[in-house]
């Protein structure tokens, strides 16, 4: 197998040197991988004529195709008999329809952006891609880069240009300026590059600043942002509090969810947490209150986006064209099923989960949704998705058929199934049809009504599919959860039994021989302080209640310590109240997060096995390298001062658009000059940061820059600066979000300077690809954004 690849008949073997030959790894001096390990067995110098020189030569690594090759035009044929054949049977669309979806499916994808409300550039971005819009539209060398705005998103503020596709926005040169305008903005958080319909299932939550909200598969993260976003919505403006709710983000796979950390954190929210965990076995999470009881946590919003065959997503990943067979929605349903009634068991009487997919297959889709409508009765109900004016889709269906083979035949119930498929590790169950008994009939059609399935040519998007699912009542126990209930009390009555044995022989042999009085506290049962073991009595009987051995939810993150607040507390003038939402990872950690109410209530729960934890909160202070012997020690960070300015903080100043936009250029300003702005009109708050020694001095150490509510408009910036003896410095960490920062306050570049070079498809002689490598590798920013800036 190591030679060829795959797996060989073995030679016939006669001697032990025919065997070092047909196997020459098991040679005698060449194990495993040792190279010059000493001169014993096994490495060392060799002669000449040793076994060495019949050691089998390494083959030169031969060149792999690339991985991204179906990313070129034309190296796939976009073609599957199959899967046309399968989705005329189930009647996805009118018989109509068919060429058109078809033919959308064979093109690319548009290029689609949404904006973050939650910066002050977001205004500013809008008005220009609007400008962009009417600058292309008319002229042919540029029409192709005219945005359109997405009728249906709130807030105008998403967008895709249907002429621009993902897999050519990276290969053709005439892109590459629009393509890193996008990118500067994405980097900094100002917008978010995601599909279009991938927006959809968030809209269809509902989510609110005070929710707990659960996304059960969340890389790589785009949803899982925006429903951040979402919950800062109403804080725009001038609104002091920050939310109190919690997105907790949950990834399977470890590189995916930290990938998914670093996507939630160009926010700066502290209410994103992302966790490590199988979604279908996502544990119970215990919420332990002051007086010591313990109830279920349970969510308020829940988003189920399960891992799929992706057969929507074609435009984008053509590959699938060639890989999909009729298999691949079958061998995920029970998956998509069990995380499905898993995020009901977690979700809140009253709450909502929407379950979705990229799939356009009804075993994944529909099939998913009345199972698990038929499983819980009325206990779970599918509701109607809001009226989102523009929104274009088709409804569910109400009958559909599973099909195993390309030669087998289609099924429309689970008893025309033969008695081969119905076993076996790839069977077909009985949940993969649509329901048949009592009340099947009000399943279908409230499946047919409320469902939503997005094909490509409605809305020139992918393939998607929705539901809403709301929660009327507590769910009846599953099979496992009664399975636990009956083991955790089998091992009550144990220990209760193991107990009164002890007893009893305590009893026996606290009593002499001879016949002697009972004593009152044996007779009672009830322990007393001189009792050596307390009588079987004080045992209760086993409760519902939270099960034994609960322990912290995660290892990770810890309480910071009483010194340490006190210190942020006294310098920053926080409300002894916000103790409880600081921690660090370790206590070296030099970095302390800050978290919301809802984050700060998670992590005071408890579950029978810690969980992994990647991220949780967002970073608000850092220890300083170096800092003033009257300052603290710790200091203000960038990522996290948003946040942290809406909780009371008292070292802040108000300044004027014009002061901040000094600051950002100049870097510092003498004491004398802030002075001076303060005395203009420019600045306030001065007296919230004086020292001790005088009114007209400034205590040193890190603090907030925050622009005036009248400039700010319907978003607000914050600054970190931090106080010397002798000026106020620039505490912003890197160039890129210096740019970043300045660009908010000056506004976007001209459409002119966006479009650079856009018509006459040249940039500066370089190939496309070679500016893509430079962009990837450039860890700041680049010339062209500080200049535009």
């Amino acid at each position: 197998i190591a030679q060829t690849g795959k797996p060989q008949r073995p030679p016939a073997i006669d001697s032990f040197q025919q065997l070092l030959q047909a196997f020459p790894m098991g040679g005698k001096g060449w194990r495993g991988k040792r190279k010059n390990k000493g001169k014993g067995k096994g490495g060392g110098d060799r002669e000449e004529g040793s076994d060495d020189e019949e050691r089998p030569q390494k083959q030169a690594k031969t060149e792999l195709p690339r991985n991204d090759i179906w990313r070129e035009e034309g190296s796939w044929e976009m073609k599957n008999e199959s899967y046309e054949a399968y989705y005329q049977k189930q009647g996805v669309c009118p018989a109509e329809d068919w060429p058109k979806l078809v033919q959308a499916l064979r093109t690319g994808l548009p290029v689609a952006i949404r904006v973050n409300r939650m910066r002050l550039g977001a205004t500013s971005l809008c008005n220009r891609l609007q400008e962009m819009r009417e600058a292309c539209l008319g002229n042919e060398a540029r029409e192709q880069f005219a945005p359109i705005q997405l009728s249906w998103y709130p807030h105008d503020s998403a967008w895709h240009w249907p002429s621009l596709e993902r897999r050519t926005v990276k290969k053709n040169k005439r892109n590459v300026q629009l393509k890193e305008y996008l990118m500067h903005r994405e980097r900094s958080g100002l917008i978010s590059r995601q599909e279009v319909v991938s927006m959809i299932p968030p809209l269809f939550l509902g989510v609110e600043p005070d929710h707990m909200v659960l996304d059960l598969c969340a890389a790589p993260g785009s949803k899982t942002s925006q429903m951040l976003e979402i919950m800062h919505w109403p804080q725009d403006g001038k609104a002091t509090r920050a939310p109190k709710g919690m997105v907790l983000a949950n990834e399977l796979q470890w590189k995916r969810a930290n990938m998914l950390a670093h996507q939630v954190s160009r926010l700066g929210s502290p209410c994103a947490v992302v966790v490590n965990m199988d979604a279908q076995f996502f544990p119970e999470l215990w919420d332990k209150k002051a007086s010591g009881e313990a109830s279920p946590l349970r969510f308020d919003r829940i988003l189920a986006d399960v891992p799929c065959s992706g057969d929507g997503t074609m435009r984008k990943t053509p590959y699938i064209w060639k890989s999909w067979t009729l298999r691949d929605g079958l061998s995920l349903h029970i998956r998509q099923l069990g995380i499905l009634n898993r995020g009901l068991d977690l979700l809140k009487v009253g709450g909502r989960i929407v379950y979705s997919t990229c799939s356009l297959n009804p075993a994944e889709d529909e099939s998913v949704v009345a199972a698990a409508l038929q499983r819980h009765g009325g206990a779970v109900v599918l509701v109607p998705p809001p009226d989102l004016k523009g929104l274009n889709a088709a409804h569910g269906l109400d009958k559909w058929i599973i099909q195993d083979t390309d030669e087998g035949p289609s099924y429309e119930s689970y008893e025309s199934v033969p008695k081969e498929l119905k076993e076996g590790k790839c069977r077909i169950l009985p949940s993969m049809f649509p329901p048949t008994g009592e009340g099947s009939e009000e399943i279908l059609a409230s499946v047919k009504q409320h469902c939503r399935r997005f094909l490509p040519h409605l809305m020139d998007t992918g393939g998607f599919f929705a539901a809403i699912l709301e929660k009327r009542s507590d769910l009846k126990p599953s099979a496992k959860a009664r399975r636990d209930e009956r083991r955790e009390k089998k091992q009550a009555q144990k220990a209760e039994q193991e107990i009164v044995e002890v007893a009893s022989v305590a009893d026996a042999a606290s009593v002499p021989n001879s016949a002697a009085e009972p004593s009152s506290t044996v007779s009672t049962g009830v322990g007393s302080v001189g009792d050596p073991v307390a009588g079987p009595s004080i045992v209760a009987e086993p409760v519902s209640g939270p099960p034994q051995g609960l322990r912290r939810l995660t290892k990770e993150y810890v309480a910071i310590s009483r010194e340490m607040w006190q210190e942020i507390r006294d310098f920053y003038g926080f409300d002894e109240a916000l103790a409880a939402q600081f921690v660090q990872r370790n206590d070296t950690d030099a970095r302390v997060f800050l978290m919301s109410e809802g984050v700060a209530r998670l992590m005071k729960s408890e579950v029978k096995l810690p969980t992994r934890m990647v991220l949780c909160g967002v970073t608000a202070l850092e220890r300083a390298k170096s800092s003033h012997m009257d300052a603290c020690e710790w200091r203000l960070v960038q990522q996290g001062v948003s946040a942290i300015g809406m909780l009371g903080l008292k070292r802040r100043i108000v300044a004027s658009k014009d002061f901040i936009l000094r600051l950002l250029r100049e870097k510092e300003l003498s004491l004398a000059e802030v002075r001076q702005a303060a005395a203009d009109g420019a600045l306030s708050g001065l007296e919230g940061i004086s020292s001790k020694l005088g009114a007209g001095d400034m205590r040193p150490g890190s603090l907030a820059v925050v622009l005036e509510p009248s400039a700010a408009g319907s978003a607000s910036l914050t600054i970190v600066a931090e106080v010397t003896d002798a000026t106020l410095e620039l505490s912003v960490g890197s160039a890129a979000e210096t740019a970043a920062l300045v660009e908010e306050l000056v506004g976007q570049p001209e459409v002119e300077q966006i479009l650079q070079g856009s018509a006459e498809g040249d940039v500066d002689g370089k190939e496309a690809s070679d500016v893509d490598v430079e962009m990837a590798d450039d860890g700041g920013a680049s010339e062209s954004a500080v200049d535009i800036a």
